[in-house]
């Protein structure tokens, strides 16, 4: 799933998927002009933690959601 989030001039992406060569969750961080930020858990509930935490950072930073809206299981209904 993508995700886009906008503030002023900016904008992010986060990116989630399982991975099923490693049977692991993945979240990719995008910021325009730095490296990607990948954070991978072994388990949906560390995931969805990790996804919940996120959104309430981005919430109090101002960031907007643009399109789907971010599910604690990290994945689009």
């Amino acid at each position: 799933m993508l995700w886009i989030f906008e503030r002023e001039q900016e904008s992010r992406r986060i990116e989630t998927r399982f991975d099923n060569t490693t049977g692991e969750y993945v979240l990719t961080l995008l910021d325009p002009g730095q490296n990607p930020r990948i954070e991978r858990f072994a388990d949906a509930e560390a995931f969805g933690r990790y996804l919940r935490a996120l959104e309430d950072s981005l919430n109090t930073e101002r960031w907007t959601q643009k399109g789907p809206v971010l599910l604690q299981d990290g994945w689009k209904l």
